[in-house]
């Protein structure tokens, strides 16, 4: 009897180790950035000479900006100014309106909105040969409101990229420096370009947690920590599992009650409520893009029943999984 082709295909990857696409686990970060969505971009190149202040509007997102040449200042409302260099990056979430400065005095300010658009930035390793003036670039990415909350959860209000960084601190300015020289000739495919890159940003913020602040707890603390680390991953790759602190400690090879507690300490969430909030988080989203029935989503977030689902849901997220499906402008299948 011959084998059936599927079969065959298992066996053929078994004998190269290779693991089928569709059950490759996905790790926790690339979840994060999926639930994120991070779907928008715009880039301005800026220039300002002599004495100069810019108002840049509040964002309801994460506005980013490198200073090509020059040194400037910026400031957030009740903050003190902050020095930037030539080479240096800085990374604001849902900001407040702020300023940006150069020069010396106290310059009329000028809306971000009426600043003229500036000519392409300078070629990388060319010098700007008049020192008075600063060149910027800067942009923004949003992402869809329906998990918006775990973008402040897992980003703090301000980082600040030094360009004398090294390690990933570098290799983040030079993907923006990669995005400044993108977006600074118009080639075909020019917006799909800078969407990928866009989202290398975001994931290299979220990856180096040692440009974060040394207080920010979260996953991305917990994955710096091998043993906590191997919890959530597994966890991530099986939310539907019926997991336990016991079974996350196993997995984490720590006892009960010492996993529980780092866990706590790092992640900044008991392990159970941290399940529960990603599970919900999972939940949202599938509920605002998938068009799967409440059944279907209530196996794939770890409930045995549409009815407890829900019921956990509502108590969670503060709306029924219908009303929230229809509020957020969800389609969800009917059964």
């Amino acid at each position: 009897m011959q084998d059936h082709p599927d079969d065959l295909y298992l066996k053929v990857l078994n004998k190269l180790q290779i693991v089928p696409m569709e059950v490759i686990p996905v790790d926790p970060l690339t979840q994060l950035v999926e639930l994120l969505r991070p779907r928008a971009l715009l880039w301005k190149h800026m220039a300002g000479h002599g004495g100069w202040a810019w108002r840049f509007p509040a964002d309801s997102g994460v506005v980013f900006g490198r200073v090509v040449s020059g040194c400037c200042r910026f400031q957030l409302p009740g903050t003190a100014e902050q020095s930037l260099e030539p080479g240096d990056c800085v990374l604001l979430t849902e900001p407040p309106a702020w300023i940006l400065r150069g020069g010396a005095g106290d310059a009329a300010i000028v809306a971000f909105e009426d600043l003229p658009t500036a000519t392409a930035s300078p070629e990388p390793g060319r010098r700007d040969d008049d020192p008075d003036q600063v060149r910027v670039v800067g942009g923004h990415f949003e992402f869809d409101s329906v998990n918006k909350e775990l973008l402040t959860a897992f980003l703090p209000p301000v980082v600040h990229i030094p360009a004398r960084g090294s390690g990933d601190g570098g290799r983040l300015t030079g993907v923006l420096a990669m995005i400044d020289a993108e977006a600074s000739a118009a080639r075909p495919g020019q917006q799909a370009v800078l969407s990928r890159l866009l989202e290398i940003v975001l994931i290299e913020l979220l990856r180096t947690p040692e440009m974060l602040p040394g207080q920010q707890r979260g996953m991305l603390t917990g994955l710096t920590d091998p043993q906590i680390a191997s919890a959530l991953r597994a966890f991530h790759a099986d939310i539907r599992r019926s997991w336990s602190v016991a079974s996350l400690a196993a997995e984490a090879r720590m006892s009960r009650s010492v996993f529980s507690q780092r866990f706590t300490s790092l992640i900044g969430q008991p392990p159970m409520t941290y399940a529960l909030h990603w599970r919900m988080a999972v939940a949202c989203d599938a509920l605002r893009f998938s068009g799967r029935s409440l059944d279907e989503i209530a196996l794939a977030a770890g409930y045995g029943s549409a009815s407890a689902f829900s019921t956990a849901f509502t108590r969670t997220v503060g709306r029924p999984p219908v009303r929230f499906a229809r509020d957020s402008g969800g389609v969800r299948s009917e059964g």
